[in-house]
């Protein structure tokens, strides 16, 4: 029996695939001790790619850039343990080495400001995904948890050009659905939900319905499933009940467009104590200070694999939902 706990032909599939994961918040609010364990336990489990994040919607400019330094230097005085990405090769060189290849991205566009230029300084920093908005109404968008919902600005529009020139993906993960939808529209590059979940499934502002769904599909894009109960609506976090949203994306548009976006939290305490204390980010009535959210270990992942082939998926599919679609879209999009 392998170190999984799962049968040898899940393992070795597990092991050979590339198993990627478009979102992590490493820095709990909050919580801004660096987990050192991290890396660790992704590679572990078998990741070969995760996206860290570093920023977001409550950073100004200034605070971005010293939390993108402080973090490039975290992670690359792990050498053992894991790779900084700066392009698509450094992916396939960690998957040879036996590490795992670490992308940063921002969750919101407000460390942009209203500096267009600033997204290829950025992209350049190692950021290579962008929230269009973090929950609230920014420069850009709405936010899925924004009174009234409204579409893109002219500065938004604006912003998806940049992104799309310099080969960032777009991402409308937290984004209202009138603004997710006009950015998918608007885009000239397959647009990404680096984390969410499904309207049929729970019914929260943080979950996609199927036009979205379609829609992100149509563009060439991917949407990433979190792992987190206050999302998936199964208050286990189960994993049985996190492969039927695989199943229903699958389903609805094919497996070529469903991957990860576990959001795993490596202090939750201090997200759901953050939570409590600013509720116009986060509205009580969206669960995020429950006591008993609950979430998808790293180390328990290695058990999709084995109930998407439990459930009949094919080796080939299996690839694409573990990690293949997201590097397709990396190969696609990045310069």
């Amino acid at each position: 029996m392998n170190n999984w706990n799962i049968s040898e032909q899940a393992a070795n599939l597990h092991a050979d695939a590339m198993v990627c994961d478009m979102t992590l918040p490493w820095r709990t609010p909050g919580s801004q001790a660096i987990k050192d364990e991290v890396p660790r336990k992704l590679r572990e489990a078998g990741f070969n790619f995760v996206s860290f994040t570093v920023a977001g919607d409550e950073s100004s400019t200034l605070d971005a850039i010293r939390a993108v330094a402080r973090d490039r230097a975290f992670l690359q005085s792990q050498p053992d343990e894991c790779i900084l990405v700066d392009k698509y090769e450094d992916v396939l060189r960690a998957k040879r080495e036996g590490k795992v290849a670490i992308g940063l991205h921002f969750q919101g566009t407000v460390p942009v400001g209203r500096e267009l230029k600033l997204v290829e300084v950025f992209y350049k920093l190692g950021i290579r995904h962008m929230l269009m908005a973090y929950n609230q109404k920014n420069f850009v968008a709405d936010g899925c948890h924004e009174v009234g919902g409204s579409g893109l600005s002219r500065f938004g529009r604006e912003l998806i050009t940049e992104m799309n020139r310099v080969g960032m993906f777009v991402d409308v993960a937290h984004t209202s659905y009138n603004a997710s939808m006009e950015a998918i529209e608007f885009s000239d590059r397959p647009v990404i939900v680096s984390h969410g979940n499904i309207w049929k499934f729970h019914e929260h502002p943080r979950c996609y319905r199927d036009d979205q769904i379609k829609a992100i599909a149509q563009s060439g894009g991917v949407i990433g499933l979190t792992g987190l109960s206050i999302f998936t609506g199964d208050d286990d976090a189960s994993i049985g009940k996190f492969v039927d949203q695989i199943d229903y994306v699958a389903e609805l548009v094919g497996p070529e467009h469903v991957g990860f976006g576990f959001d795993y939290v490596p202090d939750l305490p201090a997200l759901i104590a953050s939570a409590a204390s600013e509720a116009s980010k986060w509205p009580e009535e969206g669960g995020y200070s429950r006591p008993d959210v609950k979430q998808i270990e790293p180390e328990r992942v290695p058990q999709i694999t084995q109930m998407l082939l439990d459930r009949g998926y094919s080796e080939k599919y299996v690839r694409l939902i573990l990690g293949e679609n997201w590097a397709r879209l990396m190969q696609q999009i990045w310069k």
